[in-house]
């Protein structure tokens, strides 16, 4: 009869941990992670398993418990359920609600492609266009640099009250409509830190900084058609950036025609902020980016380079001397390259009898 009562009062206190840690459990699933917070983007990725959903939902603060997560999904039959996509999730709402938000509740994306070599008012155009951000939200956060300095190392060189002009990487990207835009801004200048990184310790310009390589690339993208003349381009440029250069090239002048357009900014004649053809009035125009005129770098980018463009601003071909090159008669995007200015006079003249 002792060994029944012991028996029976076993059960009962198994009974009794199971029905506490039920009702804990149960506690957990219908309590919110906090009960306030800012929502949070969340992306679930191809392939991810529901507990590795469930781990980064507890390192953003939406859960508190992973494995309960899982364990709900699970017995809900959702395992295979939680779809692919970028969603807005609350630490406020509840596991349940969460499972409920990750099945429907994307938010629509569209996929937007910015080309190498725009300026950034290009770029918000692209952006309006695609229904993911008015061109002038856009632009008022692009053109705030101090606003996103601490948040990215890469900016330091940034110069006070500078744009984000030439650190919004060109790619292709997946955004959301109706997006915030610090949002895009910062999805970009993710993207930029990304690829900078890729040649960051191969830099072989000495004692430039960011700003200023980004600067240099940014002319290099817009000077050259040819991906494998980049580095040439680049090589010409510093080339007349160096003193013992200045007295050939008009005391240290780039003379790149890209710096002059964007300069002389949009042209309602030809609707391009790119104009095909430069006046003798249009080069004097006074403006620090003229570098036709005024020696040295720009204060800053002209448009978007693209990895190539910043691999060949860091990386430059140098080694030849080349301080000139002009566009070839094959019309193929190819240059001539001369290293004294009778060479380039010959080469120019060529090029103009072929127009």
């Amino acid at each position: 009869m002792r060994h029944v009562r012991a028996l029976m009062l076993g059960v009962a206190l198994i009974a009794l941990v199971i029905a506490c840690g039920g009702y804990v459990a149960l506690s957990e699933i219908r309590a919110p992670a906090a009960a306030a917070g800012d929502p949070v983007e969340f992306i679930i990725e191809p392939g991810e398993s529901t507990a590795d959903i469930a781990t980064r939902l507890r390192a953003e603060g939406l859960i508190r418990q992973p494995a309960l997560f899982t364990l709900l999904a699970r017995t809900q039959d959702l395992d295979d359920k939680l779809q692919t996509g970028r969603y807005v999730l609350s630490p406020t709402m509840t596991m349940s609600q969460i499972l409920i938000a990750l099945q429907s509740s994307r938010i629509e994306e569209t996929q937007v492609t910015i080309p190498e070599g725009l300026r950034i008012e290009e770029v918000a155009a692209i952006l309006e266009q695609a229904g993911i951000v008015s061109a002038e939200a856009f632009l008022a956060a692009a053109r705030d640099g101090d606003r996103f300095r601490d948040e990215y190392f890469l900016l330091a060189s940034l110069p006070d009250g500078a744009s984000l002009e030439g650190y919004l990487f060109p790619d292709t990207y997946r955004l959301p409509q109706q997006a915030e835009p610090d949002s895009v801004v910062r999805i970009m200048l993710d993207r930029f830190t990304e690829q900078y990184g890729t040649i960051e310790r191969d830099v072989q310009v000495p004692g430039v900084n960011v700003h200023q390589l980004v600067t240099m690339a940014s002319i290099v993208q817009r000077e050259t058609a040819l991906v494998d003349e980049m580095p040439m381009i680049a090589g010409v440029f510093w080339n007349r950036l160096k003193p013992e250069s200045a007295s050939l090239v008009s005391g240290g002048t780039l003379g790149s025609d890209a710096t002059v357009q964007y300069a002389l900014g949009y042209s309602d004649a030809e609707s391009t902020w790119w104009r095909k053809s430069l006046t003798q009035d249009d080069i004097q125009v006074e403006s620090s980016y003229n570098t036709r005129v005024e020696p040295g770098l720009p204060p800053g980018p002209i448009a978007a380079p693209g990895l190539a463009a910043i691999s060949a601003a860091a990386k430059p071909d140098d080694d030849s001397g080349y301080l000139f090159f002009v566009a070839d008669c094959a019309r193929d995007g190819s240059h001539n390259f001369a290293t004294t200015f009778e060479e380039f006079q010959q080469y120019e003249a060529t090029w103009l009898a072929c127009q």
